[in-house]
């Protein structure tokens, strides 16, 4: 029984070092890449920020609260994510990487456990706890302005 009692404590003395890294420099990098979130074609960076989500130098924010599942469409040209505000969940979508607002929409009360979005399509984005199985699914249109000029 003694040799179990000190092989125990040589581990706890032995993992302590490990536990004690969690305040330095490189433990807080290590921590601060979770929150970076990459493209599917690699090309472009998402990194969610208490203040909001950074694309590059731009700041995406609808409301101030906390950014959670953010996840990318597949030909890496849009972006959705859930957000807790004080008013409750929401689903921000970038349609576009170049638009200069997110669309947003509050989800209702039934919907404010939900956990994970994804694309269904180009203009689809459904919100449930499991893939596949959405409890809300909201969907959009884009229109394309490209001239005032009337052609016949």
């Amino acid at each position: 029984m003694k040799g179990s009692g000190a092989i125990a404590l040589a581990v706890m003395v032995l993992c302590a070092p490990l536990a004690s890294n969690a305040g330095t420099p490189r433990a807080a990098k290590r921590k601060s890449n979770r929150s970076v979130k990459t493209s599917p074609d690699g090309s472009h960076k998402a990194l969610i920020t208490v203040r909001g989500v950074m694309l590059g130098r731009r700041l995406v924010r609808a409301e101030r609260g906390q950014v959670k599942s953010l996840v990318w469409r597949r030909d890496s040209r849009a972006l959705a994510y859930l957000q807790r505000t004080d008013l409750g969940l929401q689903l921000v979508v970038l349609p576009r990487l170049d638009s200069l607002r997110p669309l947003t929409w509050r989800l209702p009360a039934h919907a404010q456990d939900l956990s994970r979005i994804f694309w269904i399509s180009d203009t689809r984005i459904g919100v449930g706890n499991r893939e596949l199985v959405p409890r809300v699914v909201v969907s959009w249109r884009s229109f394309v302005r490209t001239s005032s000029r009337n052609f016949y």
